[in-house]
């Protein structure tokens, strides 16, 4: 339905990102499912649906946290699959992304995590791929954020648990 809606009407913001969210909804399952390579197109139509609501309206917050949020489950399918090289694409790109968001509002808490988060995916990747050093720049980069976040929001419980894992990282790759 929400296919037939967006198709119907391209400049319909709303029905695009309803499109959007329903891919991202359909990979999830897919992905919980097994179904990695349907997961992984599901997850690429998504991030097609955030690309074109960003490139009509680039002033839109939530359309750029969208194109984040799909380069990340693009890059999740893509790391489980092995294929390394376009996981570390996806990643740099949503790091890419979430930085360019959350320099657009420094005091947008959940825009720093996303930020951070996605520093640890990418992490991730550079480990798998043998780059202890880029690994360390982005944990270190994520740690900062954290850091600055637990300071500033001691009510975000979930996110004491945040500096912990970064620091157990840290300490792995000096060891």
């Amino acid at each position: 339905i929400a296919d037939r809606l967006a198709k119907s009407d391209p400049g319909n913001a709303e029905w695009q990102r309803d499109l959007w969210v329903s891919y991202n909804k359909v990979g999830d399952v897919l992905k919980a499912q097994g179904n990695l390579p349907a997961a992984l197109i599901a997850y690429q139509a998504s991030f097609t649906t955030a690309d074109r609501l960003v490139k009509s309206d680039p002033a839109n917050a939530q359309w750029q946290q969208g194109l984040a949020v799909s380069y990340n489950k693009v890059g999740d399918v893509q790391g489980t699959q092995d294929n390394l090289p376009a996981a570390l694409a996806s990643y740099q790109a949503a790091v890419t992304s979430a930085d360019r968001l959350a320099k657009s509002d420094p005091n947008n808490a959940v825009w720093q995590h996303d930020l951070a988060m996605s520093y640890a995916k990418l992490a991730g990747v550079y480990l798998k791929v043998g780059d202890s050093v880029k690994a360390s720049e982005v944990l270190s980069a994520g740690q900062n954020i954290i850091a600055r976040l637990v300071t500033q929001f001691p009510e975000k419980y979930q996110w004491k648990r945040d500096p912990v894992w970064f620091d157990q990282q840290i300490a792995a790759l000096q060891n």
